[in-house]
């Protein structure tokens, strides 16, 4: 009899090998700057090109790459394209309106890039001022002008903001004795900002032709204060002479939150304290 032999065959199933994802190169990446000096008055700008690679020295594409400034806010930085193309590159723009060296580095995929460019800017405001500073121009000695008795606070993006009355201003300082004097060339060199509101939870405001109150917050953030009740449990019973009229001209300078309900719902030493200068209230730092 015939006999058939069946011969088992083991299959072995080749599976590919995992490889794992390229990762970002932070010494083989790259940043390179088209200028390394610049005039200091914000018109003026160098492109900063971002070039991101892996190990292999392969261009990654799709990478979130994020620029900064060792000078922070003072200088301006606008993104072209803050994802790598199919080149690896990703592209700002960057200007400032205050002399000085600054250096850029950057981020891609969260990975310090080791390299940095620095720009070199001058030709702009020299004039000794910190982020804080109240700075005002000299007194012309006109009575009939005011220009010269505006105040403004210097901010951390190199801005001036103004405070448009004495009732803001004494929200948040108690005289003028910290004002600092500086030339009117220098303070033209300081682009405007915005105005000033109201120090959070320093005062009750409303405007001249709205019968509601409101408690000043974070940032022109106005809320509602519902009743009588809620206003006493925040400043007290005497808490109508802790009201002030806006004028409808500043509307704009303010935004509108929700209503208070309860004393409870705002509680005053917290309001504060996230508001301890301009600066954080306006969240330039």
């Amino acid at each position: 009899m015939k006999k058939t032999f069946f011969v088992s065959a083991i299959l072995f199933v080749l599976l590919p090998l995992a490889v794992s994802a390229a990762s970002v190169d932070a010494v083989n990446s790259r940043i390179s700057s088209q200028k390394s000096a610049l005039k200091a008055d914000g018109i003026e700008n160098s492109r900063i090109t971002v070039t991101v690679k892996d190990i292999n020295l392969a261009a990654m594409s799709g990478i979130k790459v994020v620029l900064t400034s060792s000078r922070g806010k003072v200088d301006e930085i606008k993104t072209e394209s803050d994802t790598t193309d199919s080149l690896g590159k990703a592209y700002f723009l960057v200007s400032s309106l205050k002399n000085g060296a600054s250096t850029y580095t950057a981020t891609a995929d969260g990975v310090l890039i080791q390299r940095d460019v620095t720009i070199d800017y001058s030709g702009g405001l020299s004039w000794d001022i910190s982020v804080g500073d109240l700075i005002k121009i000299p007194d012309d000695g006109d009575a009939n002008t005011l220009n010269d008795t505006a105040v403004y606070y210097y901010g951390a993006d190199g801005k001036r903001y103004v405070f448009p009355n004495e009732k803001v201003y004494f929200t948040w300082y108690k005289d003028f004795s910290a004002v600092k004097t500086i030339p009117i060339d220098q303070m033209s060199l300081i682009p405007i900002g915005s105005n000033v509101t109201y120090k959070p939870g320093s005062k009750l405001v409303k405007f001249q032709t709205d019968v509601k109150t409101y408690l000043p917050t974070k940032n022109g953030m106005l809320r509602w204060v519902k009743t009588e009740e809620v206003a006493s449990g925040l400043f007290g019973s005497d808490w109508i002479h802790q009201v002030d009229d806006i004028s409808e001209s500043f509307y704009v300078n303010y935004r509108f939150g929700n209503p208070i309900e309860s004393s409870l719902d705002a509680p005053l030493d917290i309001i504060r304290s996230q508001s301890a200068n301009i600066n954080i209230d306006k969240g330039l730092e």
